[in-house]
């Protein structure tokens, strides 16, 4: 604790303890809250011997960005594969937000080593501010140009060819068996680089679904895919022209393209990650000899001096040792009232200084809570591991039974005397008819038609996974401070007396404190002529039109010799207990007008707030005071209020809340990060960079309404993948016994297959016409 401060403080996040401290006897030290003292315990280790809690310590964090996640069993597959590397202590993948949280011992494996470590296989790792989103994307639409081309050309061999003798006529060209043969190798060369190329991602999620032992569409997709490849291959080397490589073409490449939807949508979540940078600081200006020099934020050490400017940010959390100046904390603390900080008091890294400049101590632990909010975020968001899509949930038991209705198939008929090429062929027939294009379609083609509808209604769906979950939310947070309400200082009492309010206006215009700007903006004062304009840490005092007229908190104003009415003080108290900044106006020793700045709420917050209870509970969590909740508990309704809470204990809040029924976090602000990242669904309500890259939607512009629009989205979405899901299975129930039958040759099997695609795709073109909140 730092001897300036008098306040006790958290071990883990430096930060004031207000009331009674959290403790724990199995966890050293004293916390705010519950969720700072579970971080501090998982960081320093949680084990009964103190060696071992010495050996923990030794680990080191990094989290690192992974191409090619696209299932729960790549979660898996780089989570054992990490584990089986020397020096990795642990790791957590999440295929969600493409992130992988590896601790490992830095006396034996080094940071810039461990991306290569885990890039193998086809997974590319490396740290997420290395921005490789832009060659990602260009790698799969290579994938699907190249792939594009090939087929299009091996098309063109089988209906110019190959298609005609099929059908019991001549090619374009009669052909001499050589002839054939060199037609059916190009064909096969190009096969073979579709689906060893365009193919790969297919091919390599159905490897790791066998290795982790977790059957996925991928698959079901190679098998089909491939049982057409091997028996092409087979029957031309017997010297047979009726090959199937168009099949395992069409099978790859529609897939593919499913699959390319799905891959652009996620990257939309992993692309802001390189924005994460917005608003977390890495430098600072250090004194030195009575100059700054400005040195990255790594360097500071507890005790070092560093000079924070006018509209800039605080580095780092620590004491100011000179200057006084009026401090915004509600990006990191969610408080809507600016504050006024002097020397001795702490302030914290990621706020806002408004007007002068400060000298800063750095506190024991040289460390930002903004940046210790960006590692938090982290560490939910790398720790929660996707959902399994819906469509590899029914793979996991549509695989097996393919497999032995296609064994069974060939089984009987070789049984029963059917020559061998035609048994094989009645058995590809079953494993092509039942290839899941339609199925592998259902979902991205959805979940493609309802993101377009998303952002046509300006909201941008990070996480798709979101789309398919639905909207079956029970519990409702809100964040206060700018979402429910404006989230800026406005003037929401003009007072008694319009005089007053002008020359307050005109006085205020040269101050740079945000009270003093909502008042300047409430009206035109060119009329007026101010002179002698003096600036303190309380208020304003200077002539205007040669009127001393003086503007600022009453016990400033009273403290320069003018009076207060006993009416006035009434007010100005009634100001106070609704968190509001009461400021007092005056002139030749009167006080004659008390003016109220504050946050307002949104015109649509009542109305929006008694829509989403009717269905679901909705619960408010502020770092706003007491009073300033209790007003707008009041105001809007509302029936359950966590107030004063902290930004750890917002995600310490969620986590309980989810014990009940699933949850929506909406929020604004940094400090709504960690929640957002620890509910069901996190919706970024105009946000600020780290809220937008915590949130699986983010709402583009300030209408509350949007939220009812994103609920839509996720539950039409949902039902449009249920309807493609639904299809795709009817067309399996009717083509499946009729392949079993040997009704179906391999090439009607896959024209039946492209039609049931082509159906998925019209469903899934369908507009939604979102829902908007109801009048």
């Amino acid at each position: 604790m730092d001897a300036t401060n008098s306040k006790t403080t958290c071990t883990h996040c430096g930060m004031a303890i207000d009331g009674e401290p959290v403790r724990d006897e199995h966890v050293e030290g004293i916390f705010c809250c519950p969720g700072c003292m579970k971080h501090h315990k998982m960081e320093q280790g949680d084990s009964g011997s103190n060696g071992t809690e010495q050996g923990e310590r030794a680990h080191e964090e990094i989290f690192l960005k992974v191409e090619g996640m696209h299932c729960t069993g790549c979660e898996s597959f780089l989570e054992s594969m990490a584990a089986k590397q020397e020096g990795i202590h642990s790791s957590e993948a999440s295929y969600a937000s493409e992130l992988m949280r590896i601790t490992y011992d830095p006396r034996k494996v080094s940071a810039e080593t461990l991306p290569a470590m885990i890039s193998r296989f086809g997974y590319k790792a490396y740290p997420p501010d290395d921005i490789r989103r832009q060659q990602e994307e260009t790698e799969w639409a290579g994938r699907l140009v190249m792939g594009g081309i090939f087929s299009l050309f091996g098309l063109v061999f089988y209906i110019l060819f190959l298609y005609p003798l099929y059908l019991g006529g001549e090619g374009l060209v009669a052909l001499t068996g050589m002839e054939s043969s060199f037609i059916i190798a190009n064909i096969w060369v190009m096969t073979t680089f579709v689906l060893c190329y365009t193919g790969w991602p297919i091919l390599r999620g159905a490897w790791v679904s066998l290795t982790v032992m977790k059957p996925n569409m991928d698959l079901l997709v190679s098998l089909a895919a491939l049982s057409a490849y091997c028996y092409s291959v087979v029957a031309f080397m017997m010297g047979m022209t009726e090959v199937y490589f168009d099949v395992t073409v069409a099978i790859v490449m529609v897939v593919s393209l499913g699959n390319f939807y799905e891959h652009r949508i996620r990257s939309r979540k992993s692309g802001l990650m390189a924005q994460l940078t917005g608003e977390q600081i890495r430098e600072a200006r250090l004194m030195q000899e009575g100059s700054a020099v400005t040195v990255p934020l790594e360097q500071l050490k507890p005790g070092d001096r560093v000079l924070v400017k006018a509209g800039e940010r605080v580095p780092i959390d620590g004491t100011i040792v000179d200057g006084e100046a009026t401090v915004n904390e509600a990006l990191i603390t969610g408080e809507s009232l600016p504050v006024r900080r002097k020397k001795g008091d702490s302030v914290i890294g990621g706020t806002l200084v408004t007007d002068n400049a400060l000298i800063v101590e750095t506190g024991p632990d040289a460390e930002s809570t903004l940046n210790h909010l960006v590692r938090l975020m982290w560490n939910i968001q790398s720790s929660s591991p996707g959902i399994q899509r819906l469509a590899d949930r029914l793979a996991a038991w549509f695989v097996p039974v393919v497999l032995l209705l296609a064994a069974g198939t060939l089984a009987y008929l070789l049984i029963n005397g059917h020559p061998f090429n035609s048994s094989m062929l009645a058995g590809l027939s079953v494993l092509i008819v039942s290839c899941p294009c339609a199925l592998g379609l259902a979902t991205p083609m959805a979940v493609a038609s309802g993101v377009r509808e998303a952002l046509e209604n300006r909201i941008v769906i990070k996480d798709v996974s979101v789309l398919e979950r639905g909207a079956d939310i029970d519990i409702v947070a809100l964040d206060k401070t700018g979402t429910l309400t404006t989230g800026s200082m406005q003037l929401l009492d003009r007072g008694e007396d319009e005089q007053a309010l002008a020359l307050a206006a005109a006085v205020e215009r040269f101050a740079a404190h945000p009270a003093a700007r909502a008042i300047a903006e409430s009206m035109e004062t060119n009329g007026y002529s101010v002179t002698e304009f003096n600036s303190f840490s309380t208020g304003v005092r200077a002539l205007v039109d040669g009127k001393q007229v003086y503007a600022g908190e009453p016990d400033w104003v009273v403290s320069e010799g003018l009076k207060v009415s006993d009416q006035q003080q009434g007010k100005i108290d009634r100001c106070r207990r609704k968190a509001r900044i009461p400021v007092a106006v005056g002139w030749d020793g009167e006080v004659r007008s008390i003016l109220e700045v504050g946050d307002r709420l949104r015109p649509e917050s009542k109305k929006a707030l008694r829509e989403l209870a009717k269905e679901r509970k909705v619960v408010l969590i502020t770092g706003d005071s007491e009073a300033a909740a209790e007003q707008v508990r009041e105001e809007l309704g509302l029936k359950q209020v966590f107030a004063n809470v902290r930004p750890e204990a917002k995600s310490e809040i969620i986590r309980n809340l989810r014990k009940s029924g699933s949850v929506a976090m909406i929020g604004d602000g940094s400090n709504d990060a960690p929640a957002l990242a620890e509910a069901d669904i996190g919706i970024a309500f105009g946000p600020t960079a780290l809220a937008a890259d915590s949130a699986d939607i983010v709402i583009l512009d300030d209408r509350l309404e949007r939220i009812f629009s994103a609920f839509s989205a996720a539950d039409r979405t949902r039902i449009r993948i249920r309807q493609n899901l639904g299809w795709a299975f009817l067309y399996n129930v009717v083509a499946i016994p009729l392949a079993v039958a040997g009704m179906i040759n391999p090439l009607f099997a896959a024209l039946a297959m492209a039609g049931s695609s082509i159906l998925v795709v019209i469903n899934s073109s369908r507009s939604m016409k979102l829902e908007r909140q109801p009048d």
